[in-house]
């Protein structure tokens, strides 16, 4: 995912000295950027699939956007297998062998859609069943519901993350809101809201604070992320646009705060301590 691409960069260069008496440790602070970048990882997967399954008109019958979601997969992924029964589309992407492809990344598994208006008929609400999905880094297994108009998108999950070392139990809930509603999802997203994961060492939360998304950038440009872990402890990595080509990314909670300037290259740069 675009937001988190910093992240991997940065956890190498958390290792810091223990010359503080509070705050986390550097060892701490790593395990804590990981475990978002582990989550990160499934937030991209599922992102995907939420782009390719509401892009359709408000305001047809649920009958039609289920047709048009069809028409748009078999158009994006060739490969696929796609079956409609009234509101409801089934999506089969095979084996990871057969070389479903979408954004330049490959699928396998299975995705259950269903299409509903809310009860303003105003919003559409997709419900989202995931079997095996997997674009063979991570896998999902379990539900998302989406209610989505024009200018904003509710999502909620609560499914399981499989990796090759682990399995996590993963909820959130959040709202999505464009930026320039002229520039449509190119303009960006506005994303508020939270998500939680169950790993081996208990809950850890992340709170999503007015977090400002563009596709043309690696990290975002506004807002910040609060991750607590098991232990109570909290890392914040808040993003600040310095120029047309620049984000800063301070990132806090440890014994040392960092700033790191992240260009539109993707390219990290340590600005030391804050």
């Amino acid at each position: 995912m675009h937001t988190l691409r910093l992240i991997a960069p940065l956890a190498a260069a958390l290792a810091l000295p223990a010359c503080f008496e509070t705050g986390m440790t550097g060892v701490e602070m790593r395990e804590a950027v990981g475990e978002v970048v582990a989550e990160g990882q499934a937030q991209s997967l599922e992102n995907e699939v939420t782009e390719l399954t509401t892009d359709f008109t408000i305001g047809g019958a649920v009958e039609d956007i289920a047709m048009k979601v069809r028409d748009l997969v078999e158009s994006q992924i060739d490969c696929s297998t796609v079956i409609v029964a009234g509101n409801t589309v089934e999506i089969d992407l095979g084996a990871l062998g057969d070389g479903c492809e979408y954004n330049g990344h490959t699928f396998a598994g299975k995705i259950a859609l269903v299409f509903t208006y809310d009860a303003s008929g105003t919003r559409v609400v997709v419900d989202h069943t995931y079997t095996g999905l997997t674009n063979g880094t991570v896998t999902l297994d379990g539900t998302k519901k989406v209610e989505w108009d024009e200018q904003s998108r509710h999502v909620m999950h609560d499914y399981t993350w499989t990796k090759t070392d682990r399995s996590v139990r993963a909820t959130g809930d959040r709202v999505q809101t464009l930026l320039d509603a002229a520039q449509g999802l190119a303009g960006g997203l506005e994303i508020n809201g939270t998500r939680q994961w169950e790993a081996a060492k208990g809950q850890w939360d992340l709170a999503i604070d007015g977090v400002e998304v563009r596709w043309i950038d690696p990290v975002p440009q506004a807002g910040s992320y609060t991750l607590t872990t098991p232990k109570g402890q909290d890392v914040v990595m808040s993003f600040a646009r310095v120029d047309a080509d620049t984000i800063a990314v301070t990132v806090t909670g440890g014994r040392r705060d960092r700033v790191y300037h992240v260009t539109s290259t993707g390219a990290v740069e340590d600005q030391g301590d804050v």
